[in-house]
């Protein structure tokens, strides 16, 4: 078995070379190409060629990004195609090609199962090998290629998806014969009893940022993670995202799930819903995270990949490079490459996934890694390498790795510090949720309890005013209670003394109608005082205060006090008449018991109601010789009184304070000792609005 590249020009010099070389048609003889160009044209002339030359050869190859070239990664713009040719000496080769144009399932639009039974019948009793190479780049790939895995896992599986230089998946090709397939499979099957395939793969992508949770899917696109669009992961560090798709290559996103960590391929984005299309499914509640190449792991590879070498058996090898590497890690690939002595060993792909399948390996389909396929018909034939040398590391190459050292240790700490926040953010914001609950609760206790204590107070006020309206009201009962005795008295005299010719009955019944009608005048004026609505209702402002003078009329008769009422008979206001007329009462019999205490007489009491900067104002004036400073600072509070305790219970004026201030108004009152006092209340002049928290 052999293995020879060959750095492909024009066909007459590869004939020449492969004279030279000892390289003639039969069916032991894989050719595989690797074309880094987009002429087409070119390559279908090149491939006839070929295989107009070695027609019983296996011939087929890929698209790719880059390719090795003298131990070195080949210009991107280069379009060389790169050719090796493999001599098997005792295996067999056979091959197939699934056009996926031809092998849709019927009512679906991509294939996921390959056709296993067709597949089998290339099986043989010895066969060791299949390799893969594949230009289907969509969500389905890994589904399909991990199916395949699973079918034929007892075989060693490698391979890889062709790449473009446009970085466009979608129009990547791969190509058998002389045929071009731009979706399309093609399996490459090795039989032998002698032959032997070893594997090596390394991933070392080591994630950089907070974990998030993928919160929303919609088939092979992730649309949300975290409950913001997806694309935001990367638009927080690459705001040009937009315009540098190569970012996805170079930053993938990295899943850890069932203890099984890998890299997710991103084939684009999708700027209107800022979504990201993944060449593999994933699930809500996946958890994913940003990832850089591990440089120091990479660059420690080197070593690693030499051992793997020196101690397989190989007389062939095949490379894949995601094209990953390409973006910023070439320098680890040259290294592990430089080690080998020959130009013919050196022959591979950068591919846009990378397959492998090997024991608790559960998926074939693999992203973001490097693979070496040691191929062999000899237990005692190793790859020729170089003596490795440690000081083939350069300064600048160590500063790379120090660097990125440096770059990943911050991450891990960042990440743990953010780890560690959070936590103690979600401690505290339970504990916080836990002490608001408690404070809500006895917020809740303290409303209820004043409600109650409000309720209670304005109930003890009303029942002291109610008290004073009564006396008020038997006061007022006593003149027409006389006058209807008085009348029924003389009548029934006059009966007895035989002048009922004196009685004027329509007279008598006048009069004592008038009296029964102020009787019931001063009860419905009472019953309207203590009747509650909780309903706002538009009345007038003169007749509300000219009905509670009328309940305490006689009281203010008797105390010789004048009240002087100065209201236009046109002023209606929409609010709780009850509770208005409730504080005029209050105001007025304070003013009365000041009178009365000061024994003061001809006592006058004014009342003025005007409009005043979009303000209704109730002014309460009266002449009982003022209110000393320090009682003024606390006249509003409960239970304060400067009355005995037979005539006050202090809280008429809390509760007029808390009925004005129910319809958003207030309530204040200026007094000069020894001269006048004036309680001045101002409300809204378009009448109470009940506001969003009392709804």
């Amino acid at each position: 078995m052999k293995q020879l590249i060959y750095y492909y020009d024009n066909h007459d010099s590869l004939m020449v070379w492969t004279r030279e070389h000892e390289i003639a048609n039969n069916k032991k003889l894989l050719i595989e190409i690797n074309y880094p160009g987009i002429d087409k044209e070119r390559l279908i002339g090149v491939l006839k060629k070929i295989k107009l030359s070695f027609p019983d050869a296996t011939i087929v190859g890929m698209q790719s990004f880059a390719s090795f070239k003298n131990h070195r990664i080949s210009d991107l713009n280069t379009t060389q195609p790169i050719i090796s040719f493999i001599k098997f000496e005792s295996s067999s080769l056979s091959s197939l090609v699934l056009d996926l144009n031809q092998n849709y399932i019927k009512g679906k639009t991509e294939l996921e199962e390959p056709d296993i039974t067709l597949i089998e019948t290339y099986l043989q009793p010895d066969t060791k090998a299949l390799q893969i190479l594949t230009s289907y780049n969509t969500c389905n790939t890994s589904t399909f290629i991990n199916n395949l895995g699973q079918a034929f896992g007892h075989l060693k599986i490698f391979g890889g998806g062709a790449t473009n230089k446009e970085q466009n998946l979608d129009t990547t090709f791969i190509f058998h014969g002389d045929k071009i397939y731009e979706n399309a499979v093609i399996l490459i099957f090795m039989h032998g009893e002698n032959l032997n395939v070893e594997l090596f793969q390394a991933f070392d992508w080591k994630p950089i940022s907070k974990k998030k949770k993928i919160t929303k899917t919609k088939k092979s696109a992730v649309i949300t993670i975290e409950q913001s669009p997806a694309l935001d992961i990367y638009r927080k560090y690459f705001p040009n995202i937009d315009n540098d798709p190569s970012v996805f290559a170079q930053v993938p996103l990295y899943i850890t799930k069932n203890n099984i960590s890998y890299a997710a391929h991103i084939l684009k984005s999708d700027l209107i819903d800022q979504s990201l299309q993944i060449a593999q499914p994933l699930q809500e509640d996946d958890v994913v995270q940003l990832s850089i190449g591990n440089y120091n792991d990479m660059m420690n590879r080197t070593q690693e990949i030499y051992n793997f070498l020196s101690k397989t058996p190989a007389q062939a090898l095949w490379i894949g490079a995601c094209l990953s590497y390409e973006y910023g890690f070439r320098i680890p690939i040259l290294h592990y490459i430089s080690n080998i002595e020959s130009n013919n060993h050196v022959f591979g792909y950068n591919t846009s996934q990378e397959y492998f399948n090997a024991v608790n390996h559960p998926n074939t389909y693999h992203n973001h890694t490097f693979i070496i396929a040691a191929i062999s018909e000899s237990s005692n034939n190793y790859i020729s390498l170089k003596e490795y040398t440690a000081g083939n590391i350069t300064p600048f190459e160590v500063a790379n790795k120090n660097l990125y050292s440096i770059m990943h240790k911050t991450a891990n700490e960042l990440n743990l510090l953010t780890e560690n926040l959070e936590n103690i953010v979600n401690q505290r914001t339970k504990q916080l949720e836990k002490l608001n609950q408690e404070l809500q609760a006895k917020i809740d206790a303290a409303v209820r309890k004043e409600k109650r204590q409000s309720a209670m107070l304005n109930q003890q006020s009303r029942l002291a005013s109610m008290g004073e309206i009564l006396e008020n009201i038997a006061h007022q009962w006593r003149q027409p209670l006389n006058t209807v005795s008085w009348i029924i008295n003389d009548t029934m005299i006059k009966a007895r003394l035989g002048r009922s010719n004196e009685i004027n009955i329509e007279e008598l019944a006048g009069k004592i109608n008038n009296s029964v009608q102020f009787l019931s005048n001063t009860i419905e004026d009472f019953r309207r005082f203590v009747d509650k609505s909780d309903l706002a209702q538009t009345f007038n402002i003169k007749k509300a205060i000219q009905s509670t003078i009328g309940l305490i009329h006689e009281t203010l008769l008797r105390s010789e006090i004048n009240i002087e009422l100065d209201c236009p008979e046109d002023i209606k206001y929409k609010g709780f008449e009850n509770d208005f007329k409730h504080v005029i009462m209050n105001l007025i019999n304070n003013a009365r018991d000041a009178f009365e205490e000061r024994e003061i007489k001809d006592g006058l009491i004014y009342i003025r109601v005007y409009h005043e900067n979009n303000e209704l104002i109730i002014a309460v004036r009266d002449n009982a010789g003022g209110i000393a400073k320090p009682i003024l600072k606390k006249i509003f509070e409960p239970y304060f009184t400067t009355k005995h305790q037979s005539k006050g219970t202090g809280l008429g004026l809390y509760m007029s304070k808390q009925l004005i201030e129910k319809v958003h108004g207030t309530i204040e009152v200026i007094s000069i000792l020894n001269k006048k006092t004036t309680f001045i209340i101002k409300l809204p002049n378009d009448g109470y609005k009940p506001r969003e928290e009392e709804d």
